[in-house]
């Protein structure tokens, strides 16, 4: 009989427990990578707004806070069980998609003026 034994068998439980945290760091690791490779690009900077955007994404296109956007929007900060697109705002209230575009463009223009 062997003298040395695996270390997994004996410490079965500090292993898994290693294994999640690796995965779950690999996880975030990954997710943060590839949105500071989509943001980084200057195509995804300052976009034409349109109505498959989510208030959020215009904020983060046109680096503004988000508490802009919301508020010439006239919606909640929080964030919906499912993301509100400009088009889905725009029906709600009762205007086009372009009424609705020219209040965020208004909305970004007056915040970087008075930057």
């Amino acid at each position: 009989m062997s003298a040395r034994r695996r270390p997994g068998r004996r410490h079965r439980l500090l292993v898994l427990a290693f294994l999640l945290a690796a995965a779950v760091t690999v996880f975030f690791g990954v997710r943060m990578t590839v949105r500071a490779l989509y943001w980084s690009d200057p195509a995804h900077s300052d976009q034409a707004v349109a109505g498959w955007m989510t208030p959020r994404y215009v904020a983060r296109s046109w680096d503004v806070p988000p508490e802009v956007i919301a508020e010439a929007l006239g919606v909640p900060l929080e964030r919906p069980r499912r993301p509100l697109t400009l088009e889905d705002i725009a029906s709600a209230q009762g205007e086009s998609v372009e009424a609705v575009a020219a209040r965020v463009e208004a909305a970004i223009d007056a915040y970087r003026s008075a930057e």
